[in-house]
């Protein structure tokens, strides 16, 4: 199994020289609105400040390398979009709902997601509209708060969040791409419904996507023949294998860097074949 996201600690952004200023401009416009009483002037407002949260869109990028929070993939030739985890202006799950408007200019309910886990499209291999869009499930949606003066900790989200710690580890890949459960969380009924939850909203089988998984499957299995071919000879005395087996070792690795793409997906790839004693000695120990 593999696992796909990454924990992101945003935290590492405050005090920043170029970013602080971004967070006191949302915080100031943040409470404009919760000022306002008027839900149409407020709208309006809301809109109006649109730049503010797209201004932290390159440094979100910069926690990721570039890469969508949900899904690891990177998408060059498109912005990705500085998802609101918590939707804005509407949700999808309940129409009497007017979106947790409050929340818009809190940066801390940003997220980087590209355009296949934020945006309403038909998967072609289900014929089904998949992306988070407006969604925001919850497992009890009885805790769900409808005013700012509710305490938004006692909602229980059903779609995991990267920068939570505590939830990258449910999710893991089959090693061809689709979606799976972490053994550790088997016969928790609460985590089979995230899981759910998020194959569907954060579009986890985007076929692009279940293809570069793969895809990276079969060049780590091409990798680790080549490493075993050469462990045989270096062990039979051949000086020269030991350099390629090196260099075998360095191109696994260098998969597992953070900048690279389904990178967590590479490190639990690789940790498939522990069995190894070069892998468990020359790559595990520095991925």
């Amino acid at each position: 199994t593999t696992r796909p996201m990454r924990y992101i600690n945003r935290d590492v952004l405050i005090g920043d020289a170029e970013v602080q200023p971004l967070i006191t401009a949302a915080e100031t416009a943040r409470a404009g609105i919760l000022a306002e009483t008027d839900p149409d002037i407020r709208e309006q407002l809301l809109e109006s400040h649109r730049g503010e949260w797209v201004a932290f869109r390159p440094h979100l990028s910069r926690l990721s390398h570039g890469k969508c929070w949900y899904t690891e993939s990177v998408n060059p030739g498109t912005d990705d979009d500085v998802d609101h985890f918590r939707p804005k202006g509407r949700l999808a799950d309940d129409e009497t709902h007017g979106g947790y408007w409050w929340e818009a200019l809190n940066w801390r309910n940003f997220r980087l997601s590209c355009h296949r886990a934020n945006r309403l499209r038909i998967n072609p291999n289900t014929g089904k509209t998949h992306g988070k869009g407006d969604h925001f499930p919850l497992l009890n949606e009885a805790d769900r708060c409808r005013i700012p003066a509710e305490d938004l900790g006692r909602e229980h989200p059903m779609l995991l969040d990267p920068t939570d710690p505590r939830d990258p580890p449910l999710l893991t890949f089959n090693i061809d791409g689709t979606v799976a459960l972490s053994t550790e969380f088997f016969g928790d009924a609460d985590a089979e419904r995230r899981l759910d939850a998020s194959r569907i909203y954060l579009h986890l089988e985007w076929p692009a996507f279940l293809e570069q998984r793969k895809s990276l499957y079969r060049d780590i299995i091409s990798k680790i023949d080549d490493g075993e071919h050469q462990e045989k000879r270096a062990r039979a005395g051949d000086i020269g294998s030991h350099a390629a087996l090196t260099t075998t070792a360095r191109d696994l690795i260098d998969l597992t860097r953070e900048d690279r793409p389904y990178s967590m997906a590479a490190k639990a790839y690789i940790a498939m074949f522990r069995h190894l004693p070069w892998v468990r000695r020359a790559v595990l120990p520095h991925c």
